[in-house]
């Protein structure tokens, strides 16, 4: 199943795709948050992409409650799946960010362009929670479980 992943944030989002074995998560590019030509951007990208399932980062504290912006990303991705017609899951994103920073770090990016590269990468960190959540479950590709 081809998965697209997002990060979502108040000015920027950032994306990441699965490969459909769901062995891969990829980062694919930070786009500006526009609202609704944000949403129309995805609806064109999803079906040029064969998208299969959406997985939206859901702000977390620490403790597992939700955070001030939980609520936008939840709005955000259910909005895009009635949209585009896909499966919505939303994912715990805390620490994807921080996650996502060592990962560049530790690849040798110059933090100059870390900084362009962060909300991609932090959306591929959630995509692949999500991939190994799924493989632990026994859940196939073909499957949405």
């Amino acid at each position: 199943m081809r998965w697209l992943s997002i990060d979502h944030g108040t000015k920027k989002i950032g994306l990441a795709f699965s490969d459909e074995l769901e062995i891969l998560a990829s980062p694919f590019a930070v786009w500006p948050q526009e609202g609704e030509a944000t949403l129309v951007r995805l609806v064109k990208l999803c079906k040029e992409e064969g998208v299969q399932a959406l997985a939206v980062g859901l702000p977390r504290h620490k403790d597992g409650a939700e955070s001030e912006t939980a609520p936008a990303a939840r709005a955000f991705g259910e909005a895009l799946a009635e949209r585009t017609g896909l499966p919505l899951r939303l994912v715990n994103e805390h620490l994807s960010s921080a996650e996502a920073e060592r990962l560049l770090r530790e690849r040798g990016v110059k933090p100059e362009k870390r900084k362009a590269l962060l909300d991609a990468a932090a959306a591929a960190v959630i995509l692949a929670e999500l991939l190994e959540d799924r493989r632990a479950k026994g859940i196939l590709a073909e499957e949405l479980g």
